[in-house]
């Protein structure tokens, strides 16, 4: 076996997208999420010498500046990858025709502006189907990485979800399908008829679960560094690949950035961004230094069959 390897991911989701999970008038919605959050995870990755990809909504570009920062990522070696035209939660409950635009126009949209390939996918909430892969497949994407199998993360989102119906309030997100749970942990060849198993469709990168700990920034600034390289090094022992994931907003805060204080609902936003920028820091640094991090294009192109 070769050494492990690793690939760290951030989905640039606007923060538009947080007021709708929340049910909340997205109308004071700022650009912080690409404007802010993107370029301090740029310069992150440049102290710790690590390739990520950043996962971006094709719509953002439309945006004043956004396909500046878009291109400032593939300046500094990073991958992008496609994470739709919209942004829709509901992506795979759509008709087929939508469905498929979302996908393929997110990609082409995305590699004009950047100058550079798209070859990765990952859908909105983690919630993936046989029609969204083979939609993925054929828009020329050579990896996909949207399965999350993660039960606490899972059971947490189910719970937010129903206390907000009680609330009469709506989420614009949704619930996947529990098969998600019993999907391979590391990377594999996904089953045309149901991509949470096995078989010979498109390689998937699955967000890591280290010993039902979630490998995502949310986490890491809830459990502290310490706390954040444990999980990472257990995860290193027990797969030979880690697939760690960001969003832009992790690396903002309300106080320090200057946000709308009904964003509060989440909760990782009230942390100061000198508190998580340590955090994370402190993971990914034992990441890079025990196992080769490199961009999931380039994982996919070497062992785009592999398992773990």
């Amino acid at each position: 076996m070769g050494p492990r390897t690793a690939a760290v991911g951030v989905d640039v989701d606007s923060l538009h997208h947080y007021y709708r999970i929340h049910g909340l008038d997205e109308a004071q919605a700022s650009e912080a999420a690409w404007a802010v959050g993107v370029p301090r995870f740029i310069a992150l990755f440049a102290e710790l010498g690590i390739p990520a990809t950043f996962y971006c909504v094709a719509e953002d570009l439309d945006r004043p500046g956004n396909a500046d920062h878009l291109r400032a990522c593939v300046a500094a070696g990073h991958e992008i990858g496609n994470h739709t035209w919209h942004h829709r939660y509901d992506l795979v409950r759509l008709d087929a025709d939508t469905r498929r635009a979302e996908v393929a126009e997110g990609r082409a949209r995305l590699e004009a502006a950047a100058g550079a390939p798209v070859v990765g996918f990952r859908s909105p909430g983690y919630t993936t189907s046989a029609g969204l892969q083979a939609d993925v497949h054929a828009s020329g994407h050579t990896y996909d990485s949207s399965v999350f199998p993660c039960a606490p993360y899972y059971l947490a989102k189910a719970g937010v979800m129903g206390l907000m119906r009680l609330r009469g309030r709506r989420s614009h997100s949704i619930l996947g399908p529990p098969q998600v749970l019993a999907a391979p942990r590391g990377p594999y060849r996904a089953s045309r008829a149901d991509p949470h198993r096995r078989g010979d469709g498109l390689p998937q990168f699955p967000v890591s679960v280290a010993a039902g700990v979630p490998l995502i920034g949310t986490a890491f600034t809830a459990l502290g560094a310490a706390a954040s390289v444990a999980s990472v090094a257990v995860g290193l022992r027990l797969q030979r690949h880690l697939t760690v994931e960001f969003h832009a907003a992790d690396l903002l805060s309300l106080a320090d950035d200057g946000l709308d204080p009904r964003l509060g609902v989440q909760p990782d936003l009230k942390v100061p961004v000198a508190r998580k920028r340590a955090i994370f820091h402190a993971a990914l640094g034992h990441l890079a230094r025990h196992a080769r991090v490199a961009r999931l294009a380039d994982l996919a192109a070497e062992a785009p069959s592999s398992a773990a």
